[in-house]
């Protein structure tokens, strides 16, 4: 169950034969102010919300009270940090000290999470023996661990709201691990940059050597989009999101008409991952995005793809050196890549299953 301020989507995945079946989707909208900036303003509308959704499936149905919900980016924080290498008891003991340098709460205000990567910068497996983990820490051999963590007054809230639509949560989870899951297939992935559009923000995902490692988020997203064409063309909201979705960033009058519209708008996102493939290249070593997946409702605008993807190749007179980056994938993701044999046909279009991504990457959760 995948929860922001203006809408719930549920999935229910189940497995026969060695095969997912999709057997449940859900999507319906949350009354304003029920949930704002993130924040659970009206727990029993909310509450109201989930169970509609359940109720009224899109597609199929629900059989079951259990419920892995997210947690939105903006009520969590994920760093991938090293530390001298340890035992996982001694790790125990030790991360959440370390955590608590990288986290804005004290560590008492937050829940929190924690894996030992072992990926290509991690040179240490926590189940050699502790002297053997004690020599390494003498030798200065470091571990690589992604720690996430989340206000405990937030989750506490959804957990409230949760049990008061009468579900039964097993986990949360961040909602970039989760959208990560859905849309990168598994063995060695690229590295890959997850930009996330939704109606409210969009989140730009970091995904490389097989986990997660970094995330952050931005307040440029689809309302924006319509709301710029709005404000540009002396139009109504409903009529601006008619004409974005009708035309997009297309060649023809229309089109080029929203493309000048957006264009602050477009900047802002450009300048962004821009900076964002920046930190993450200069601060990992032989860090290199070579690929950008689209994903969230809002990369549904017709030709955001071709459109990111002359832009990158431009370059950024805005930086001292002029760079451009030639040769990057720039893609629709796809969010059954896990799911759905290939050739076989989702239950939705690729366009309208990419609002579907972190609730079928939680759906996903310990199946893959």
């Amino acid at each position: 169950m995948d929860i922001c301020d203006v809408s719930v989507k549920v999935v229910q995945l189940g497995i026969s034969k060695n095969e997912f079946l999709v057997q449940g989707l859900s999507d319906v909208n949350i009354p304003p102010d029920t949930v704002t900036g993130d924040t659970i303003k009206n727990p029993q509308v909310l509450a109201d919300a989930i169970r509609k959704a359940i109720s009224q499936p899109k597609f199929g149905g629900f059989s079951n009270p259990y419920v892995v919900a997210s947690i939105p980016e903006t009520k969590s924080f994920v760093r991938v940090i090293q530390m001298p290498a340890m035992t996982e008891e001694e790790a125990r003991e030790a991360v959440p000290w370390e955590a608590e340098a990288y986290i804005p709460l004290p560590i008492g205000q937050v829940y929190l999470d924690w894996v030992i990567l072992e990926n290509n910068r991690s040179v240490f497996s926590p189940s050699v023996p502790a002297a053997q983990a004690s020599e390494q820490e003498k030798a200065g051999v470091k571990m690589t661990v992604l720690i996430m963590a989340s206000p405990k007054d937030y989750v506490d809230d959804l957990v409230r709201v949760l049990k008061l639509a009468k579900l039964k949560p097993v986990a949360l989870e961040v909602e970039s691990q989760a959208t990560a899951r859905s849309l990168i297939a598994g063995g060695k992935a690229e590295s890959t940059l997850i930009v996330d559009i939704d109606s409210m923000r969009t989140s730009l995902i970091i995904n490389d050597r097989g986990t997660l490692q970094f995330t952050s988020s931005l307040p440029v997203a689809g309302n924006s989009f319509t709301d710029s064409i709005a404000k540009a063309l002396t139009l109504n909201v409903a009529d601006a999101e008619t004409m974005k979705r009708e035309y997009g960033l297309g060649d023809d009058a229309k089109g080029k008409l929203i493309k000048k519209a957006l264009a602050p708008v477009l900047n802002n996102l450009v300048g962004e991952i821009r900076n964002t493939i920046r930190f993450y290249e200069e601060h990992v070593e032989s860090g290199k995005i070579s690929r950008l997946l689209l994903a969230g409702g809002g990369s549904k605008l017709k030709h955001l793809p071709s459109y990111l993807a002359d832009r990158f190749e431009m370059p950024d007179k805005s930086e001292m050196v002029l760079r451009s980056l030639p040769g990057m994938k720039i893609e629709l993701g796809n969010p059954w890549v896990k799911v759905l044999e290939k050739g076989k046909a989702p239950p939705l279009s690729r366009e309208d299953s990419l609002g579907y991504s972190t609730a079928i990457g939680l759906a996903l959760r310990d199946l893959v």
